[in-house]
């Protein structure tokens, strides 16, 4: 009998010893599933991340400060207001799509410095603040930015500022780009709203 007891002891704390293991090699699992979940994570969150297209450093002597008059002989007129709302109504009447200069012309309101005849601008080493006119000012930092719902990213490319925009399905570019003598800026502007897409050029000289 006591051989017995200590065959059924041995037997048990065996079994014990094996439940044991069992235990922490089922936690060891659970703790290196874990441990990978969540370096897979950061590694989708750090590869997924979005960055800035451009340079947030800005070129050595560049600066757009100043106020600058727009030079109409140079410069693309604004789209046409009055056939915009025309056809725009038309098309709602015929139960048809707005055409291309509708939804241009729409798109439009929201990149002020097409219709814009004069631009007031502060720039330092971070930001730059764009007035177009009464109501219409918009600060921008360099890099990626919320604007009113408008997904930004602004910054340097080439010794040109540039401003990326979008909003669902319109896209919009603006690029501007200062002479060698400092004296003329040259914005252009290019727009993709839904199938539609139009460009323009506006030109400004600097009021001194």
């Amino acid at each position: 009998m006591r051989d017995h007891g200590k065959r059924y002891s041995r037997l048990n704390d065996t079994d014990s010893r094996r439940e044991k293991l069992s235990v922490m090699s089922v936690h060891c699992h659970h703790a290196v599933t874990y441990l990978s979940a969540v370096c897979t994570a950061v590694l989708i969150l750090a590869c997924s991340a979005e960055t800035s297209s451009f340079e947030g450093t800005v070129p050595s002597g560049l600066d757009l400060t100043g106020v600058w008059l727009l030079d109409g002989s140079r410069s693309d007129d604004p789209p046409d207001t009055e056939a915009a709302f025309r056809e725009d109504r038309s098309a709602s009447i015929e139960g048809k799509q707005a055409n291309s200069a509708a939804s241009i012309y729409f798109a439009s309101q929201d990149f002020p410095v097409i219709s814009s005849d004069r631009l007031e601008i502060e720039q330092d080493s971070t930001s730059i603040g764009i007035l177009y006119g009464p109501g219409k000012h918009r600060d921008l930092v360099w890099g990626l930015q919320t604007k009113a719902a408008w997904q930004v990213d602004a910054g340097w490319e080439n010794s040109q500022l540039v401003v990326k925009s979008s909003l669902s399905h319109t896209r919009g570019v603006e690029r501007y780009e200062l002479s060698a003598d400092a004296e003329t800026l040259v914005v252009e502007v290019s727009i993709v709203a839904g199938r539609d897409r139009e460009s323009f050029t506006r030109t400004f000289v600097k009021k001194h």
